[in-house]
């Protein structure tokens, strides 16, 4: 398992790590949409069709947001443990804070859980460096998500 990566500095001159040099984990090709996920599941000797597991995969889906949505946490083991997140501002005081004026996002968070650990993921992948974006200019400030090398 490979972690690709590309170096970038930071050029945020308000920062104390400005000019600084950092690496950042790339997304290498597509990503995997659902669809690729089943045909890549059936492909390893499941007993079930790329199209029954496409249909519990898009049920499962549709249940954990719903679930989510209601407030709670689902576990998927030695996967990641889902649930919501809100981001606030503050107020004075208690009496002071409101949804409509304190509350600026909701959103979706993963825990990793059970053997699916940063340990984990530390201990068994590869580094490996990519090549500087735009034809030699350092890394763009993004996830790289979406990009191919």
């Amino acid at each position: 398992m490979s972690i690709y990566y590309r170096k970038y500095q930071n050029k945020n001159d308000k920062s104390a790590a400005y000019g600084k040099w950092y690496g950042r984990a790339v997304t290498m090709g597509k990503t995997v949409s659902l669809e690729d996920l089943a045909e890549h599941m059936a492909e390893h000797n499941s007993p079930y069709s790329e199209g029954v597991i496409k249909g519990v995969l898009t049920d499962m889906v549709n249940c954990i947001r719903e679930l989510v949505l209601e407030g709670k946490a689902i576990k998927i083991p030695n996967l990641a443990i889902f649930s919501v997140g809100i981001k606030t501002s503050g107020a004075a005081s208690a009496e002071d804070f409101s949804t409509t004026a304190n509350v600026l996002s909701a959103y979706m968070k993963a825990r990793s859980t059970g053997r699916f650990t940063r340990e984990e993921v530390t201990k068994k992948a590869t580094l490996r460096e990519l090549p500087k974006y735009n034809g030699g200019l350092e890394a763009a400030d993004n996830d790289g998500a979406g990009d191919e090398p």
